[in-house]
């Protein structure tokens, strides 16, 4: 998988742009990138661009993916808009497992709404 990190200093959004297959790995890697981002831009808001990407992921990973996320540094403080091509089971699962574990976390799959949503305070 690859990805873009872009800080858009107008809204005070960081904006990653993926591609590819996504498996835990490749997650684990583009989340350090997202930590030293908002760390140096001191943005804790995020639009996760997943239009382009697959997601290689098991039940048992996507389950895991907050502990793990949280272990690599991201805060249940950050507000994350994740968009996808459609949603479906998976990224609902996704979205209420980091909801029920107290992420400000939200899955779309219109970018406008996502922006919307992100910009709210």
């Amino acid at each position: 998988m690859e990805w873009k990190v872009e800080y858009l200093a107008a809204e005070n959004i960081l904006y990653v742009k993926t591609t590819g297959i996504l498996t835990s790995g490749s997650a684990n890697e583009m989340v350090k990138e997202i930590v030293s981002a908002v760390s140096r831009f001191q943005c804790k808001r995020q639009i996760i661009d997943h239009r382009e990407t697959t997601f290689a992921l098991t039940v048992s990973e996507y389950y895991q993916r907050p502990r793990i996320n949280q272990e690599i540094g991201i805060s249940r403080t950050w507000k994350i808009a994740m968009v996808f091509k459609e949603l479906n089971h998976d990224t609902r699962f996704m979205e209420t497992v980091f909801m029920n574990r107290g992420f400000t976390f939200r899955v779309f799959q219109d970018i406008a709404e996502a922006r919307a949503w992100i910009s709210k305070q």
